[in-house]
């Protein structure tokens, strides 16, 4: 499916943007109720290597993803898998552009790339108008936030961490 993408004009520095969004840990702040089960796969949240395990939706399929590449303040990449055993390749991309009139336009994208008989009901369900709608609103929360200045993180869970208090990580 895809690259079904989204764009928005945030009146935010993108030096500043970039670097609220190489921390792993703002995602859940960023796309609010449509992620849910959020788990960090490594105690590094912040910078390439950061990554974690979420679904999209309520019902939807895990999606394992962790940051891979970072250009300056231009681009962040973050590939991973989804589906049924975690066989299908997926990807976010962040791109942040300076516009003539100031603020920055951010453009967040999303693919997977199904095969075989697993993209007929991608083709016939519209999961590609739902994954726009979601990244849409994922911009536009990330738009409200950093625009009040309201850089919050949420305090994470590791996936295979110690759930109990024992003073131990």
């Amino acid at each position: 499916m895809g690259p079904v993408y989204a764009e928005a004009e945030i009146d935010v520095p993108r030096e500043v943007l970039f670097d609220y969004l190489m921390d792993y840990s703002t995602r859940p702040v960023v796309f609010g109720e449509d992620l849910t089960g959020f788990r960090l796969v490594g105690f590094e949240a912040v910078g390439i290597g950061a990554g974690a395990r979420f679904r999209l939706g309520k019902h939807g399929s895990w999606l394992g993803m962790s940051i891979t590449d970072a250009e300056g303040p231009v681009r962040i990449s973050e590939r991973g898998s989804t589906g049924r055993g975690n066989m299908t390749p997926a990807g976010f991309e962040w791109e942040f552009e300076v516009t003539p009139a100031g603020p920055t336009a951010v453009r967040l994208s999303y693919w997977t790339e199904v095969e075989g008989a697993a993209a007929v009901p991608d083709r016939f369900t519209g999961r590609a108008g739902w994954h726009t709608r979601l990244l849409k609103s994922a911009l536009g929360r990330l738009r409200v936030q950093v625009e009040e200045g309201r850089f919050g993180k949420e305090d994470l869970t590791v996936a295979g961490g110690n759930r109990f208090e024992t003073g131990v990580p």
